[in-house]
């Protein structure tokens, strides 16, 4: 239902425009997957990698403990617990090696085995949106342009009818769209939210695909 009423909503478009509305959506999809798979590692260690480094290498001074849990709770805490855990487990040898040698060196090898696989992802995640609704933006644009050949004669015609075939496409990738965002929302949220979690979810077709074809894993 869900897509045919999407369908109907490009069809009246027309052709010319739906296919502009699908190609943009494609290139918006991949280039903001591009961009913040890129983006991210770079915000994580000119934003945020030197101030975690300076406060993990404080309190390492102050009380001479490393508690690779703690510090993945405080500053990850909102992430499910699972994937702290696996994180933390797989980077304990990699600081182990290094407890002999001082605060900071200690501290940023914690700030790039923990931290950085923790918090890169969600920094991904932000500017994947960010990066996709501006594309979008640009290719409405263009959207609405194309629209007005729908007031031609004979060719406005043809290209309404044309536009079923583009409108039935370009829907399945708004659904995929959709999707996206609310698996962004189940891991942010870990999962905890009564009416959107895995568990939930996973009664829903177009969920079970989407988990197919994960832009994000």
């Amino acid at each position: 239902m869900v897509w045919l009423l999407l369908a109907v909503r490009y069809a009246r478009k027309g052709f010319l425009a739906s296919v502009v509305q699908l190609a943009g959506s494609l290139f918006s999809l991949t280039g903001a997957r591009a961009f913040s798979g890129w983006a991210a590692g770079q915000v994580f260690q000119n934003f945020f990698a030197g101030s975690f480094r300076d406060q993990i290498a404080a309190s390492i001074t102050a009380g001479g403990v490393v508690d690779l849990s703690g510090i993945a709770q405080r500053y990850a805490g909102f992430l499910p617990e699972s994937f702290r855990a696996s994180i933390v487990e797989a980077c304990e040898r990699s600081v182990s090696a290094v407890l002999s040698d001082n605060a900071v060196v200690l501290a940023d090898v914690i700030v790039q085995k923990v931290l950085a696989p923790l918090l890169t992802p969600v920094i991904s995640l932000v500017l994947f949106f960010v990066a996709f609704a501006l594309l979008r933006m640009l290719v409405s644009l263009l959207v609405t342009v194309l629209g007005l050949v729908n007031k031609l004669p004979v060719v406005g015609t043809v290209n309404r009818w044309l536009g079923w075939t583009a409108g039935g496409i370009a829907s399945l990738l708004d659904i995929y769209l959709v999707l996206c965002v609310l698996w962004a929302l189940i891991v942010i949220t870990g999962g905890n939210l009564t009416m959107l979690n895995d568990t939930v979810m996973s009664s829903s077709l177009y969920y079970k695909v989407f988990n197919v074809f994960n832009p994000f894993l």
